[in-house]
């Protein structure tokens, strides 16, 4: 044993001397075919981008904070993870607009936040289409709806709340040009709602001129902002306010005999500036009532370097994207998500200890037999690995190695890591 023993010390000052022992055992990059890049063209068509590794790349250069210039938007595309298994990365999408202004840029945006990157880039990548695009201004304007398009209102489909159909009034109906980026928040006379009524952000697709209106549930006396993408489904939402301790308090109190009166004087929406829209008439505790409603366009800030994005999700859905997994399968992942028992899952925790061992893996010249489990998948954030697992039993233990098909360099584990392993993958002692 003592023999055996040196022989593997000596084997590896050997390799170490020799400046095998340099080789990084884990170099995590993007596998592009857990990948599905899919792009639109201006008229909404789905395109499939094969350029992957280009996209994920975007904006992770120096960044800037500024889109100098009249912007024209060429084109927005998506990737979206397939995760290796059916629950991992429910949330793994980025999305990169390519536009132009002063200069060319990227800007993109992850899943997980409503902040942006943007980086100058030298040229746009050839998948591109800088033939047609569309210009979007900074800054939103607000525009009076034609009376046909008031009209028109009345077919529009709004979802029923609690089985009660929601009443627009139409002369409300306004037209709301979009900015590059940003958010419209309102206000009901000191009252700021507790969420924004939409999120723009720049993207390649020609969509009608979104609108916004003031809908009425006559049972429940309650009043929701409408607001439309396609001019023939309407989201709604009723009031609720962020300075309120409880909100549930102003959604129960009711608006009894609600009118409203269009007061909006067309034109751009200067940032941060209150700009009157409506003129709110109720009774609250038998005495009338008349407030002024309010809209404000707050810009979209770029992320300077350095700085995370906020996610909008709880805290922990970003964290375990971030973290490593590891997952054992018997078949390479074909971009469907492989299924059980093909696979073995672990915790993250666990994936960590992984890691860590396969860290201290040194490079050699052989392989053993191939393991039931073959392959193994490492990820971390949006990047991976992909290794080949064989075995040799010995005596008393058995050695554990792993194959990077990329660089076709195999690596065996050590006898303390491959006894790690082995604890969380005991599945590997019954090959």
């Amino acid at each position: 044993m003592f023999k055996r023993g040196m022989t593997i010390l000596l084997g590896a000052s050997l390799l170490s001397a020799c400046g095998a022992s340099d080789i990084e055992v884990i170099q995590l990059d993007y596998i592009e075919k857990q990948w599905n890049v899919e792009s639109y063209t201006k008229e909404g068509e789905i395109v499939q981008i094969d350029e992957t590794k280009e996209v994920l790349m975007a904006c992770e250069g120096e960044r800037t904070t500024e889109l100098k210039g009249d912007i024209t938007v060429y084109q927005t595309v998506f990737a979206g993870r397939k995760g290796v298994v059916p629950y991992m990365d429910p949330y793994s999408m980025k999305v990169v607009t390519y536009l132009e202004g002063d200069e060319r840029y990227a800007v993109c945006r992850e899943s997980y936040t409503n902040q942006f990157v943007a980086q100058k880039i030298d040229s746009f990548p050839t998948f591109v289409n800088t033939n047609e695009g569309i210009e979007v201004q900074h800054l939103p304007r607000v525009e009076q709806a034609a009376t046909m398009e008031q009209n028109n209102l009345l077919k529009a489909d709004f979802a029923e709340i609690d089985g009660n159909r929601i009443t627009p009034f139409l002369h409300t109906l306004l037209e709301i040009q979009p900015a590059l980026f940003g958010e419209l928040e309102i206000e009901l006379g000191d009252k700021t709602t507790r969420h924004p009524i939409v999120q723009f952000e720049p993207r390649g697709i020609e969509m009608p001129t979104p609108q916004f209106a003031i809908g009425y549930d006559e049972k429940t006396l309650q009043p929701y902002t409408l607001y439309s993408f396609d001019r023939q489904y309407f989201m709604q939402r009723s009031f609720k306010f962020a300075d309120m301790d409880d909100y549930e308090s102003m959604e129960n109190q009711g608006f009894e005999e609600l009118s409203v009166d269009t007061i909006v004087e067309p034109g751009e929406l200067k940032e941060g500036e209150a700009v009157p829209l409506y003129s709110f008439h109720y009774i609250k505790d038998g005495e009338p009532v008349t407030e002024t409603m309010t809209m404000r366009y707050i810009s979209g800030t770029l992320l300077k370097e350095g700085e995370e994005p906020a996610s909008i999700y709880e805290d922990w859905m970003h964290d375990s994207e971030k973290r490593p997994r590891v997952v054992a399968h018997r078949k390479p992942f074909d971009e469907n998500a492989l299924t059980y028992p093909d696979f073995i899952d672990i915790s993250t925790e666990e994936s960590e200890q992984v890691m860590e061992v396969l860290k201290e893996a040194e490079p050699v010249g052989r392989k053993g037999e191939p393991a039931d489990y073959r392959y193994l998948t490492l990820t971390e954030g949006w990047k991976g690995q992909e290794f080949e697992i064989s075995y040799k039993q010995r005596s008393k233990k058995l050695d554990i190695y792993l194959t990077d098909p990329l660089r076709d360099q195999t690596f065996k584990l050590s006898s303390k890591g491959a006894e790690v392993f082995l604890d969380i993958f005991p599945e590997y002692k019954e090959s």
